[in-house]
């Protein structure tokens, strides 16, 4: 009886209540967040952005981890994800920092109808470190007396954008933390509201799934596509991903196969049509469930995310992976028991009582909607108390 609970989804209630506030963004969008942040448009300004960070407390900062000499798709994505981060419907407003003015304008050039938000400081053109630290810092004063001035208004779950993610993923994983996000997940989704998962790579072997649910033939070609596209271009240098992939701590955690894995992490994206498939801080084209393509690993996964408009982010750890973005506010969520008595700081959502099968899918999916609730109203996330924060843009080609 116990065990036949758990694995039941039980009726859906109302999730809500429409009792959602967010910021109304100048595209329409609303945020949960009213961020200020300073951006370096390339890595040889990130010491300015930073230190113009440091002496405005509240500002986030944004790093570059690259920025020049980039070349082709590789810089257009680059310049897709910085222009997604720096118009994030959760960030008011944004100061872009370069070296020379032309870094910055191929950022706000991509902002569309939040240019507004955005301005621009160039060191070359401002006469070297001191002034720009003193004029930048009255840029970032104004703004945050601006956003300062922003009420919240009435959002609903149509207009939400909710990442999805896993990593230190363990058997707890695949058997109780990623399903009670998916059933959270199938809910928003009924609500009229928008989900991406990405991580292609962690789909391998799980295809007749993908298959199985896409929006037409055409978009299962596409999604099966893209995942055989990482494990080709893994051959092409000499690594077998079903040789290495589940990782050591996947391993450890009790993870057999990448099958296994993939069939885990695909739980948390529900049981809804997929609609199609992005590419890395691409927004959604309509509501429903999008694969975004992008790597595994999880400061550029959640990077790529938050570039692509996700509000907030719901990440699933076995082990306890701690990262989270300093645009999205990332929950964590763990069902492991270890993890939540080790860790408890680090997590938003503790789970455990479902390896106990004293709670079941229906009522974890009622606790990660309750917490998504507050952090959306603004309570801050356990990584947001803890600044452990970072973004990390994939780098996908060479330099010249």
């Amino acid at each position: 009886g116990r065990r036949d609970r758990l694995v039941t989804n039980e009726a859906k209630p109302t999730m809500w209540n429409d009792n959602l506030t967010g910021y109304l963004r100048e595209d329409g969008r609303k945020g949960i967040r009213n961020l200020v942040a300073v951006m370096a448009a390339a890595d040889n300004v990130n010491p300015l952005a930073r230190q113009l960070a440091a002496r405005n407390p509240g500002t986030v900062y944004l790093p570059a981890s690259y920025g020049r000499g980039q070349m082709g798709e590789d810089f257009e994505i680059t310049l897709r994800a910085m222009a997604g981060l720096a118009t994030h419907p959760n960030v008011a407003a944004c100061l872009i920092v370069s070296f020379e003015p032309e870094s910055s304008m191929r950022i706000v050039k991509r902002a569309g109808k939040r240019a507004s938000s955005l301005e621009m400081l160039s060191f070359l053109d401002i006469g070297g470190m001191e002034p720009a630290l003193e004029q930048g810092s009255a840029i970032l004063r104004r703004m945050q007396q601006k956003a300062a001035g922003q009420k919240r208004v009435p959002m609903r779950a149509d207009e939400l954008v909710v990442g999805l993610e896993c990593g230190g993923s363990d058997t707890t994983s695949g058997l109780f933390g990623n399903p009670a996000l998916g059933a959270f997940t199938d809910r928003l989704i009924d609500l009229g509201g928008t989900a991406v998962f990405s991580e292609p790579v962690e789909c391998l072997g799980a295809e007749a799934l993908l298959k199985k649910r896409a929006a037409s033939p055409q978009v299962a070609d596409r999604l099966i596509a893209t995942v055989h596209a990482y494990n080709r271009l893994a051959m092409e240098h000499g690594v077998d991903l079903a040789g290495t992939n589940p990782t050591p701590d996947n391993m450890a955690g009790g993870l057999t196969s990448i099958e296994e894995k993939s069939l885990g992490a695909m739980a948390k994206t529900g049981t809804r049509t997929i609609m199609g498939v992005i590419g890395y801080g691409e927004a959604p084209k309509a509501p429903g469930v999008w694969m975004m393509d992008a790597p595994a690993a999880a400061v550029e996964n959640i990077t790529a995310l938050a570039a692509g408009g996700a509000q907030v982010i719901c990440f699933v750890t076995g082990s306890g992976n701690p990262s989270g973005h300093p645009v999205a506010p990332t929950i964590k969520i763990s069902a492991n028991p270890d993890t939540v008595d080790r860790m408890p700081t680090h997590l938003d959502v503790a789970l455990a009582d479902m390896l106990r099968a004293d709670m079941t899918i229906g009522a974890a999916a009622d606790k990660i909607a309750e917490t998504a609730s507050a952090v959306i109203g603004g309570k801050p996330t356990a990584a947001e108390n803890l600044d452990y924060l970072e973004t990390n843009i994939s780098r996908l080609g060479p330099s010249v």
